[in-house]
């Protein structure tokens, strides 16, 4: 038996390296070099193709190289019999309140309008609300969804939160289901997309949703890229039913050079970076549930197929 790893290059060959390192029992691959399919019975795998793991006839674990696991159940030849884990890393949500607060501050203290001024030489000055008049909404409330409306409501922001079921965290105003949905957007003007993909939540940021919010609104989607439906976004900021976006996925990966969002003056595009796990965190998350699949153990963080997560 044998473990595949198609593998991101984000940290060059430290991760194969240290794959390799904690598994020394075992014969760990390097995509394209599989040598015989027929031998691979785990694999772990970053941003696959719709039937990548076909070949692969006696597979017995899939392990993701992070959290999101959407583009997995995409894929039609998904093999559902087999145990699918994901990566899940104690700073995930840490990592995330930090973007979602860096964002919110920028667009709240509309720093492009002072780099904008610097770059023509003016002095423009502008008189800024305080936190506490800024109504932010969060969209999601799993473990970064409620460490973002935690460090949100430290500072003093007006923070509003919606999720496909009830929860309750201090000062923030919780909504429910699709029955709250538009009273939570109308309240809005800072909104944060941390939500789970799912066919209930993909194209969620779309035209249905920018209409109900309120007039020069900010959109801030560090979730999925297929929450996102790119025309809609295009056409709010050009009415300026929007007046600014961060995006950070996108449905295609990386982002063509070609694409409108590179060179629009009020979209800023992060490369897919909100969170990352760690080196170490993925090492040892993947070492551990091999050695619990090698043991018929229960595993790490596998994934709920009907949940969709």
């Amino acid at each position: 038996m044998a473990i595949l790893c198609r593998l991101h290059d984000a940290y060059g060959t430290r991760l194969i390296e240290g794959i390799r390192a904690s598994l020394p029992q075992e014969d760990v691959r390097e995509w394209p070099d599989i040598g015989d399919a027929d031998d691979i019975d785990i694999c772990i795998v970053f941003r696959m193709q719709p039937g990548f793991l076909k070949p692969f006839r006696n597979l017995g674990l899939i392990s993701a190289t992070g959290a999101g696991i959407d583009h997995y159940l995409l894929d039609p030849d998904l093999p559902r019999h087999v145990p699918l884990v994901r990566i899940v890393d104690a700073d995930f949500a840490a990592r995330m309140a930090d973007y979602v607060l860096c964002w919110v501050l920028f667009h709240h203290r509309d720093v492009a309008h002072f780099l904008a001024s610097q770059r023509q030489h003016r002095w423009a000055y502008k008189t800024m609300r305080s936190a506490r008049e800024v109504r932010v909404g969060v969209m999601g409330l799993g473990q970064m969804g409620r460490l973002s409306c935690e460090r949100l409501t430290a500072i003093g922001y007006a923070v509003r939160a919606w999720s496909r079921t009830r929860h309750t965290i201090d000062n923030v105003d919780c909504y429910a289901g699709d029955d709250e949905f538009d009273d939570f957007l109308g309240n809005t003007e800072i909104l944060v997309n941390l939500l789970p993909l799912t066919p209930q939540t993909a194209g969620i940021l779309g035209k249905r949703s920018f209409d109900r919010l309120p007039a020069q609104s900010v959109v801030i989607s560090a979730a999925r890229g297929s929450h996102l439906v790119e025309a809609d976004l295009l056409e709010a900021l050009a009415s300026e039913r929007l007046r600014a976006a961060t995006i950070d996925a996108f449905p295609i990966e990386p982002l063509p050079s070609d694409h409108p969002f590179w060179d629009h003056p009020k979209i800023y595009v992060t490369p897919h970076c909100s969170s990352t796990a760690s080196l170490k965190t993925t090492i040892d998350s993947f070492a551990e549930n091999v050695r619990r699949f090698r043991a018929g153990e229960r595993l790490l963080n596998q994934v709920d197929f009907a949940a969709g997560y």
